[in-house]
């Protein structure tokens, strides 16, 4: 089963390479085609599985074409299918498909055509090489299992004969105008992708304006490289037979022994999924770095987190420091040294003078009467007794002025305690 999942991956490259050169039918023509003849390489493992009590190993099988008759001529026959073996429901659609990609304009079209004949050859290689591991050589299954190997009811088997019908005569349908049909499966679809002519800009989309010109003449290209596949599926199922007919117990892959770079190459599928560890998933490490697009994402994180934002930020940071610093210097040194400052010191200044100022002219005179008087002493040599005078008036004055702000107040709250009384009255 794992053969043929990967031998699906490998048809539909066929499908894709048939719509990246315009040949949209044989695309689908292939889809149709490979259903039945894959369904039944798939049915026909099952039944290889149920014969052998579970077992999937290949190189636990062989010789079992003797004892499973019919799983092994329909698998026989969907190989032939696959392989692209003449007149089998593969060689009709694989070749139009081939035949498009050569017919294409452009050099590389020719080469998309050369992998598609490699791929046939290698197709035919490794299908054949499990239709040999699988019912030819000698037994290499354990003798108990051996023993219960039987074929499958024919409720498993008769599906398995009407694919290999199918997987036969389906191909009919497509048959190319080179080798006398009519490929009515292109005609069937030239409905739905007529409306391509406006993308190619010709009257019709590439595989159906080249099948006008092939009503009108064949090419005989296209009979030199229909040979030219047809023998690569031919070598290839002639190595496999080299290769795989006599796999006896023990069994060793002969490219394994003959071929050890090519034989690594082939178990690690070509290293695709190697490559896309490395180049997609980032799985693979050199050291503690990831590689690949998820390395190259998180070297972008880092580089976008660290360094644009950090640099984003620290200029933010920077401006709010600055702004800070700003603040500051203008509350404490703008405002408070040289705005502020002056000013609260003419009014600590100020309040000493301000103490003198009551208001009362009576007072100010008194103060220039005893000015007047400390100045006569003074210069007549009275002063302490005139101090002892002077400030036994002031004291009298400033007593006499406290009692006085004393009486108002008091009578200012007996007014405030009237005026309320008769408000509530």
């Amino acid at each position: 089963k794992r053969v043929l999942a990967y031998s699906t991956v490998s048809q539909l490259g066929y499908m894709f390479l048939a719509l990246g050169v315009g040949a949209f039918a044989a695309g689908v023509f292939h889809v149709f085609t490979h259903a039945f003849f894959k369904a039944l390489l798939f049915l026909g493992a099952g039944s290889v599985i149920h014969a052998m009590s579970g077992e999937q190993d290949m190189r636990h099988m062989g010789d079992l074409h003797r004892r499973t008759p019919i799983t092994h001529w329909t698998m026989f026959i969907a190989t032939l299918a696959i392989a692209g073996i003449f007149p089998f429901a593969g060689f009709f659609s694989k070749d139009e498909i081939l035949w498009q990609a050569w017919s294409s304009e452009g050099g590389a079209y020719r080469l998309l055509w050369l992998i598609g004949v490699v791929t046939a050859f290698m197709t035919a290689f490794y299908m054949f090489r499990l239709m040999f591991l699988t019912f030819h050589g000698t037994p290499r299954m354990s003798p108990e299992v051996e023993h219960h190997i039987h074929e499958s009811p024919r409720s498993m088997t008769m599906p398995l004969a009407i694919l290999a019908a199918c997987s036969i005569f389906a191909g009919w349908l497509g048959v190319p105008h080179s080798l006398g049909g009519s490929n009515r499966f292109e005609n069937f679809l030239r409905p739905v992708f007529a409306k391509e002519a406006l993308v190619f800009h010709a009257e019709e989309p590439g595989q159906f304006a080249a099948g006008k010109k092939e009503e009108q003449h064949t090419d005989p290209t296209e009979y030199t490289l229909m040979a030219l596949s047809l023998g690569l599926a031919v070598a290839g199922w002639g190595l496999a037979w080299k290769l795989y007919r006599g796999a006896a117990q023990g069994y060793i892959e002969p490219l394994a022994a003959k071929i050890p770079p090519l034989y690594r190459t082939l178990l690690n599928k070509f290293y695709v999924d190697e490559a896309y560890d490395y180049l997609f998933t980032g799985r693979r490490k050199v050291g503690r770095v990831r590689l690949g697009v998820l390395g190259l994402g998180n070297a972008s994180s880092w580089f976008d987190s660290r360094i644009v934002d950090g640099t984003v930020n620290g200029a933010g940071w920077m401006a709010r420091a600055f702004a800070k610093i700003s603040i500051w210097s203008d509350r404490w040194i703008i405002d408070g040294l040289l705005v502020n400052g002056p000013a609260i010191f003419a009014r600590m200044l100020s309040y000493p003078m301000k103490l003198l100022q009551w208001g009362l002219v009576q007072w100010y005179a008194l103060i220039m009467v005893l000015g007047l008087l400390g100045f006569t002493a003074a210069e007549m040599g009275l002063l302490m007794w005139f101090g002892w005078i002077v400030g036994g008036a002031l004291a009298a004055v400033l007593g006499y002025f406290v009692a006085r702000l004393i009486a108002r107040r008091a009578h200012a709250s007996r007014a405030r305690k009237t005026i309320v009384a008769g408000a509530a009255d």
